[in-house]
Formats: structure tokens, C-alpha cells, sequence
């Protein structure tokens, strides 16, 4: 009998204590794992470094391959696993050359870098900066830039992604365009991006993330990327903030015919004749698609992801407004012509000055010489590199600035001017060494931006922390100087044209207008009546 009051009591004892587990249970519950996220595909976990949680390798499409190549990205898939791997970076998209590729056909995939400051469900939620590699849309990939450092500086979520690449991304042709319902064809590449921004859009929540605060960012061809995203009608909602840099070149895209005429003579040197079935393109092997491409891909105007130029969008306001932040670096032309000349053993000579400018940038010689006076630089060379830095970015990206003033809520305008910027594996190291000195060459300001210089000398820690804390205050909020230290940033006009130098010291009294002759090229095509 007591025996028995004893396991009754017992179990009543055992009850209850597991009454007062289950409540407590509701009320503390054990931390969840930080590293892994549900995403619509599924769960993912990732890794932490530095206090920086990072999600690698996200697949935000299907892979285009087979009958998937060059149609516009499909839906990714629900993994397969019980927890997707996303502890490594996916394969880049394929580049290089036929004989040695590097890549692969299946690259569809994004890098989210979380700050330790964010967590599910917490409020505020961080902005995202998305980030769009350059490369002249023939190599690059997201890959290539480690987002950690910038995610905890700019306290933001940062997202670097690949997209589809040479032939793959940018190729037009008409038995394409007869199996798309627009009859549009030559976008893959800008398709990719706009997917990946909206697979941001459906989970970056789930990391911490606004999806009503995404900027987009991009340098180069990434730049230009985010040029086409402002006038693209597909890409309306996706971000609400865009930064374009030194991506103002080949403002007036190709149209579609032209487009489709390249591109049947790009299929003939693979073999493909048939202008009316895909078969034979989609039959080829990747790597035997990088053969015979041009020097760099472009968009082109195939009316759906892009229904007219960019520039053309921008001065009849038929864009996405949002607050755009664009700009250059001083010496933007040196690499180009080192690359076109000098690397290649034949410098820029006195006697050939005012025909180099006609052949390589399609002016008149004679006249933009006189403007340009070859001895009043270094060299011949470092004369053209000039004048192609006004005519191919700093003066197209200060004529669209005019028109996006027009009809966004805000617009601001940097040059950066390093004199002698970090440049270790840069642009510039791909190159022989020359007598041409790169100045602030074309993309010399991406590690800045970045905070990835890793021993910087004092200047130029304080520059990068200047740029970056201008670049975090534009994600926060859409205006540079909010938070941020660097010199009063003034919005930029057509009646103003205010441009803050990013230089030694950050000032915001340069006349980049005057500076660069832009009223000489804005009278040159395609500039003029812009």
C-alpha cells in the first residue's frame, strides 16, 4: 500500500515536473542554429567567419542547359537535401576560350554575406546591397568579390551573383527570338540578373534582409548592368536604390536586327547555318561557344527587358525612378589604351595622334587633337587615354546624371582620383608593364568601395572609410551624407552638375563638366539632342 502511494506520488511528481518542462519550454526555447536559413527552396546552411554569417552557392535558377539555354531563367528547384550545403562558392559561369574554358554551363548561383548584427525576424530589418561583377559580360563572377568586409562596415546585407556570360548570356539571333512569345532575344545574362534580384525579393527576409530596401551596385559591365536595369520595365520593384559605376559607356544598345545579324555570323563560325531552328546551337558544347566572340558583350534593345536605349529611356523618363548614386575614376581611358597600344608594342606616336583617336573612338581626329593638344601630355598615349576616359564614360555618365536629375528623387555624382590607387590583382596586372602611367585607372576604386585593401597606408584607409561609410548611408537610406564622414555631398543637377571627388582630400567643389571638355562630346553623337 505505501509502495504503491509512492508511484502514484512518483508520477504524479513526473507529471507535473514535465508540465513545468513543456511551459518552460514555451517560454525559453533553445538558441536555433544562426547558420542555417529557410529559404523557399528549402533549408540552408551556411558558415561563419569574422562574425559574418555566409550562405554560398545559392542556386536562384534552374540551370540553363539543354533546353534551357538561352530561354529566360527558370524557377531553381526545391533541394534535395534536408539541409543545402552552402558552405562553398558554385561554379562560376563559363569563360575564357574554346581550348581552355573555365566555368561551367550550370552557374546560376548567389553569395549572401549577413552581418552579425542581423538575425530573423528582428526589427529593423538590414538593407541589401546587391552586387553585379563587371568584366565586359565575358568573364567575372560574383565569386570573385568577398563581401564579409563590406557587410560589417556598411552593417547591410551584402548578395554577389553570377550571371550567364559571352555567347551563353548576350547572344541574339533570329531562331531564338521565334521561340520566345515577345520575339525577343539577346538578354539571358540581364534576365539572369533581374532573376537573382528577385529571388532576393522572396527570401532575403528569411537572412534579416528589407526586400524593400535592395540597392543595386555594379562596376564596369556591372555598371552598364545597372544602367539596364533603370530602364528595364521587368526589373520595376526589385530594388529601390542603384549605383552605376563607370558604366556609362555604349549608352545607345544595339537594336534587335543588328543584334541578330551579329549573331548568325557569330553561329556560322560554329558551324550553324540554320537560321530557323536552335538545334545546332544548342547541340554545341559550351566551350565551343567562346570561340570568334568579340572583345566584350553588350544588351541589347530586344523590347522586352530593354525597350529602348538607356539613354533615351533616361531623357524621356521612361525608367525605374529611384535614387541613383553614379560616377567615374579620374583616369578611366588608361587601361583601354594600354590595352589597344602600348601592351601591344605600339605606343601612341605624335605623327599618328589624330588618327588613333578617329580609329579607335570614331571622331574626327583633326578636331578633337586641337582640343587635346598632344604636348601638353605626358605622352601621345597618355593623351588619348584622356580623351577616350571624357568620350566613353566621364562625359556619357555626367549627360545621363543630366537627364536621371530630371525625374528621380535624388541623384549624386563621385569621381574617385587616387593618384597611384591599390591595384594588386587589378585590371592593370593582366597587363605588360608599359610607360604609360594608369593614374586612377578604370576600376581602381572597387577595393575602396569594398574595405579589401589589406595593408592600406593611412590615406588610403581613410579614403576607403570614406567611401564605404558614404556607400552604407545610400543603402540606409538614399542619401550618401546621412551617418556617413565624408564632405558635404550636394545632389547633382544639370544646372549644377555637383560631383564629389573621392581624392586627397574629399572635396565636393570639382567641376568634372568643364574638366573633361563634356560640352565638346556632348555635341558629339550619340550625345547630341540627348
Amino acid at each position: 500500500m505505501e509502495r504503491s502511494r509512492q508511484t502514484r506520488a512518483g508520477t504524479a511528481i513526473a507529471a507535473t515536473c514535465l508540465l513545468m518542462l513543456t511551459a518552460c519550454n514555451d517560454d525559453v526555447t533553445a538558441p536555433a542554429d544562426p547558420t542555417v536559413v529557410q529559404t523557399q527552396q528549402g533549408r540552408a546552411k551556411g558558415i561563419v567567419a569574422n562574425n559574418v554569417r555566409e550562405f554560398l552557392g545559392l542556386p536562384y535558377a534552374a540551370p540553363p542547359t539543354g533546353a534551357l539555354r538561352w530561354k529566360a531563367p527558370a524557377p531553381p528547384a526545391v533541394y534535395t537535401a534536408s539541409v543545402y550545403d552552402a558552405s562553398h562558392l558554385a561554379s562560376q559561369c563559363i569563360q575564357g576560350t574554346a581550348t581552355a574554358p573555365s566555368g561551367s554551363e550550370d552557374c546560376l548561383y548567389l553569395n549572401v554575406y549577413v552581418p552579425g548584427t542581423a538575425s530573423t525576424g528582428t526589427s529593423p530589418a538590414l538593407p541589401v546591397l546587391f552586387w553585379i561583377h563587371g568584366g565586359g559580360f565575358i568573364l567575372g563572377s560574383g565569386n570573385a568579390t568577398d563581401g564579409a568586409a563590406l557587410a560589417q562596415k556598411a552593417n547591410a546585407i551584402v548578395v554577389t551573383v553570377n550571371y550567364r556570360l559571352n555567347a551563353l548570356g548576350f547572344l541574339a539571333h533570329p531562331a531564338l527570338a521565334a521561340e520566345d512569345p515577345n520575339g525577343a532575344t539577346g538578354d539571358y545574362g540581364i534576365m539572369d540578373q533581374a532573376a537573382a534580384m528577385s529571388w532576393v525579393q522572396k527570401n532575403i527576409a528569411a537572412f534579416g534582409g528589407d526586400p524593400a530596401s535592395v540597392t543595386i551596385f555594379g562596376d564596369s559591365a556591372g555598371g552598364h548592368s545597372v544602367y539596364v536595369h533603370l530602364a528595364s520595365p521587368g526589373s520595376a520593384g526589385l530594388f529601390a536604390r542603384a549605383i552605376p559605376q563607370s558604366g556609362g559607356f555604349s549608352r545607345q544598345q544595339e537594336s534587335l536586327q543588328q543584334a541578330e545579324a551579329d549573331g548568325v555570323n557569330y553561329a556560322k563560325t560554329w558551324g550553324c547555318t540554320d537560321t530557323t531552328s536552335a538545334a545546332c546551337l544548342r547541340s554545341l558544347p559550351a566551350a565551343a561557344l567562346l570561340q570568334g566572340n568579340p572583345s566584350a558583350w553588350y544588351a541589347t534593345i530586344d523590347g522586352k527587358v530593354l525597350p529602348a536605349s538607356t539613354s533615351v529611356a533616361f531623357a524621356n523618363g521612361q525608367y525605374n525612378r529611384v535614387p541613383v548614386m553614379s560616377g567615374f575614376t579620374q583616369n578611366e581611358g588608361t587601361f583601354f589604351v594600354s590595352a589597344a597600344f602600348d601592351a601591344q608594342g605600339h605606343p601612341v606616336t605624335a605623327t599618328g595622334y589624330a588618327a588613333a583617336i578617329q580609329g579607335f573612338l570614331g571622331v574626327s581626329g583633326t578636331d578633337t587633337a586641337a582640343l587635346y593638344p598632344v604636348g601638353q601630355y605626358a605622352s601621345p598615349s597618355a593623351a588619348l587615354a584622356t580623351i577616350a576616359g571624357d568620350r566613353l564614360f566621364v562625359c556619357d555618365e555626367l549627360q545621363d546624371g543630366d537627364n536621371l536629375a530630371k525625374y528621380s528623387p535624388a541623384v549624386y555624382m563621385y569621381r574617385f582620383s587616387d593618384p597611384a590607387p591599390y591595384s594588386v590583382n587589378s585590371l592593370i596586372s593582366s597587363l605588360p608593364p608599359v610607360n604609360l602611367d594608369y593614374g586612377a585607372f578604370h576600376s581602381s576604386d572597387l577595393d575602396y568601395w569594398w574595405q579589401l585593401i589589406p595593408t592600406p597606408t593611412a590615406n588610403q584607409a581613410t579614403l576607403s572609410d570614406a567611401m564605404t561609410a558614404a556607400l552604407a548611408a545610400f543603402a540606409h537610406s538614399g542619401n550618401p551624407n546621412t551617418g556617413s564622414t565624408v564632405a558635404n555631398w550636394p545632389l547633382y543637377t544639370a544646372q549644377t552638375r555637383q560631383t564629389l571627388d573621392f581624392g586627397y582630400p574629399v572635396t565636393n567643389t570639382y567641376d568634372a563638366y568643364t574638366a573633361h571638355q563634356c560640352g565638346f562630346w556632348y555635341g558629339q553623337a550619340p550625345s547630341t539632342g540627348l
